[in-house]
């Protein structure tokens, strides 16, 4: 056990949690609240972690990065595409505290800038991390628990949520053909997460298609 990360980590975890108890917006249950971002960053790190692992990066780097991939959404204001490289400015003098080197910092937040668009304002050569973190992201953002927040979110009446499904399995299919991750484990992963969805939906999608009184 690597003490020295897992002690960094806990100390960017409470960072965040400060900045959460400061911000005004909402900690309901989401896919816009606060605790939700929080949730969606521990399973990102989680992915970065095992991607790490898989892809011979750096396990600790691509957590750290993973961590704090989206630092500036827990500001109040909201910086759309440009959260990334907002992010990776404000997580600097963080990761500087922390014991970090030049070189790590560097690769922490190009890291964290080009998650969004694959841009950074800063010039340094893509990194099998920057790779990783940018698969995880992507991974969470399929996750079971983001799918089912939206499709509530979006579904006022039990017609609606079917046409939401529908629509959404095309794009899921449309995804599953495409190969839009950096790695190949980040595209196993990936993939995983689209059969996933694409099962649920099409089981919601028959359950809705036997929704009427039947006759003998």
């Amino acid at each position: 056990m690597n003490e020295i990360a897992n002690q960094r980590f806990q100390k960017i975890s409470e960072f965040i949690q400060e900045k959460i108890a400061k911000n005004s917006l909402p900690l309901a249950k989401s896919s816009n609240s606060l605790l939700y971002r929080w949730q969606h960053t521990l399973r990102v790190a989680q992915y970065g972690k095992q991607l790490a692992e898989a892809e011979g990066g750096n396990p600790e780097l691509c957590v750290t990065a993973c961590l704090l991939h989206d630092l500036a959404k827990f500001e109040t204001r909201d910086y759309g595409v440009e959260h990334g490289r907002i992010g990776a400015r404000m997580a600097r003098p963080l990761l500087s505290q922390l014991g970090y080197s030049y070189t790590e910092i560097e690769n922490i937040c190009f890291s964290i800038a080009v998650h969004v668009d694959d841009k950074a304002d800063f010039e340094h050569p893509i990194t099998i991390e920057s790779q990783i973190v940018n698969d995880a992201d992507n991974i969470d953002r399929f996750s079971n628990y983001r799918i089912v927040l939206n499709l509530a979110e979006n579904s006022s009446t039990y017609e609606n949520l079917i046409r939401n499904a529908e629509g959404r399995i095309l794009r899921f299919k449309n995804y599953r053909g495409q190969n839009i991750m950096s790695t190949a484990s980040g595209t196993l992963l990936f993939n995983k997460q689209i059969d996933l969805q694409i099962v649920l939906l099409e089981r919601l999608i028959a359950e809705a298609k036997i929704t009427f009184l039947p006759e003998i």
